[in-house]
């Protein structure tokens, strides 16, 4: 088995994976960003950041994105990684016969909810607090979706 425990190329020295995780740990800690200011600072909630820096799940190319956008720093590197991670990931699980990872998914499959908090210039918005644009939006979707619920009522045969 290979130096990388199995995972990635021949010519990697540690699996893609574990060097974008190790690397956004390094600016985790280089930044003192705490799993809590991390939720703050994106969408993503203080448990995700938990399972995304420590490996147990992929981290989606939107929290790679988030992460740097916190942190400060140019998410082109971070990127790079990811895309590699998955590449080297599925050729991996294709040699095995096992699933790809799906980022934002846990190892089981199961979808990891996202917490939504918008992030705008100069700070973020707290989870829940929609612009009004979106809520009337929502409204007036909702609404339509209601009338040609019962318009379809009304005009079914038999």
């Amino acid at each position: 088995m290979a130096a990388n425990g199995g995972r990635g190329c021949a010519g990697c020295e540690a699996a893609p994976w574990a060097e974008l995780t190790a690397e956004m740990r390094r600016i985790k800690c280089a930044m003192e960003l705490s799993y809590g200011k991390l939720a703050q600072r994106t969408h993503y909630s203080r448990s995700s950041w938990e399972r995304f820096l420590n490996q147990k799940q992929l981290p989606t190319r939107i929290a790679v994105e988030q992460f740097a956008a916190a942190a400060g720093q140019d998410p082109r590197p971070l990127l790079i990684r990811l895309e590699h991670s998955l590449a080297h990931e599925s050729a991996a699980r294709a040699t095995t016969g096992a699933p790809a990872p799906v980022p934002g998914r846990h190892g089981d499959g199961r979808h990891v909810a996202v917490r939504h908090v918008a992030v705008r210039q100069g700070g973020v918005r707290p989870a829940g607090v929609r612009p009004l644009g979106l809520v009337v939006a929502g409204a007036l979707l909702g609404g339509l979706a209601a009338e040609l619920t019962r318009a379809a009522r009304l005009h079914r045969p038999g």
